[in-house]
C-alpha cells in the first residue's frame, strides 16, 4: 500500500515535470517569435532607408478675406476725397444762391449702404423748390447759418425756423422745402434713406456741374421728368 501512494507521488511529480518544462518552452517560443518579428521590422525600415511613415493631416491656415461684392465702399472720407458740385449756380463760373453739394456715400460710392449722406451749403437768398419723395426718407443736421424749413401738417403750409444744431426729419409723401434767409451760407449735411439708384442725390448729380463747367440746360418739360425718375415730385404751382 505504501509502495502505491509513493509511485502515485512520483508519477504526480513527473506530471508536473513535464507540463512546467512544456510551459517554459512556450514562453521561450512567444519570445523568439517577437525577438523575430521586431529583427524584420528593423531589416524593413533599413531596406527603405527612412522612419516609419506617420501620415499627418496639414491644415493652412485659415486667412479671411473680403470679396469686392463684400466691400461696401471706403470706411473713412476726408473733405479732400469729395469733389465738390454746383447745383442750380447762376453761371458756370459763379454759385450765386445756388447751393455747394459734397456727396460723401451713394448708391455709386457705397452699392451696400443703406443710406446715402451728404453735405449741402445753400447760398444767401437761395431756396429749393417744394417737393416731396413717395420712397425716401430726410434726416438732415444743420451746421451752420440760419434759414426757414417749409412743411405742410393737414394742408397748411409752416414755416419753421432753423439754425446750427437743429435737426430737420421728412417723411415720405411729405411736401417740404428750406431757404437761406442768413447773409451767410445754410450748411447742413443729411442722410436720404434708402440708398436707391435713382434717388434725390442722383437728381442732384444729374442737374449739377463742376465748378467752372456749364450744367446741362433743361427745360421745364425734361427737369420735371427727371426730377420724377428720381423719387423728387415737384409741387405744382399755385395760380392766384
Amino acid at each position: 500500500m505504501i509502495k502505491n501512494k509513493n509511485v502515485i507521488k512520483v508519477m504526480v511529480l513527473g506530471v508536473l515535470f513535464i507540463i512546467f518544462t512544456m510551459v517554459q518552452g512556450c514562453g521561450k517560443t512567444k519570445d523568439n517569435h517577437k525577438k523575430a518579428n521586431e529583427q524584420i521590422a528593423e531589416i524593413s525600415l533599413e531596406e527603405e532607408g527612412g522612419e516609419p511613415h506617420t501620415h499627418k493631416e496639414e491644415i493652412e491656415p485659415h486667412t479671411h478675406s473680403h470679396s469686392p461684392q463684400s466691400d461696401p465702399g471706403k470706411r473713412i472720407l476726408k473733405p479732400e476725397d469729395v469733389k465738390g458740385l454746383w447745383v442750380f449756380p447762376e453761371s458756370k463760373d459763379k454759385l450765386g444762391s445756388g447751393g455747394l453739394l459734397k456727396i460723401y456715400m451713394d448708391a455709386e460710392s457705397h452699392p451696400q449702404a443703406s443710406s446715402g449722406f451728404a453735405k449741402y451749403e445753400l447760398g444767401v437768398g437761395g431756396a429749393l423748390p417744394e417737393h416731396k419723395h413717395n420712397k425716401t426718407e430726410e434726416i438732415a443736421y444743420f451746421l451752420s447759418g440760419k434759414g426757414i424749413v417749409i412743411s405742410y401738417e393737414n394742408n397748411k403750409k409752416i414755416e419753421t425756423v432753423v439754425e446750427e444744431g437743429y435737426v430737420w426729419y421728412t417723411a415720405p409723401g411729405e411736401w417740404h422745402s428750406f431757404k437761406n434767409t442768413g447773409d451767410v451760407p445754410l450748411k447742413l449735411v443729411f442722410a436720404t434713406i434708402p440708398n436707391a439708384k435713382h434717388g434725390l442725390l442722383n437728381f442732384f448729380k444729374k442737374v449739377s456741374a463742376e465748378p467752372g463747367k456749364q450744367a446741362t440746360a433743361l427745360s421745364a418739360e425734361e427737369f420735371a421728368k427727371l426730377a420724377s425718375e428720381n423719387d423728387m415730385i415737384l409741387k405744382p404751382a399755385k395760380i392766384e
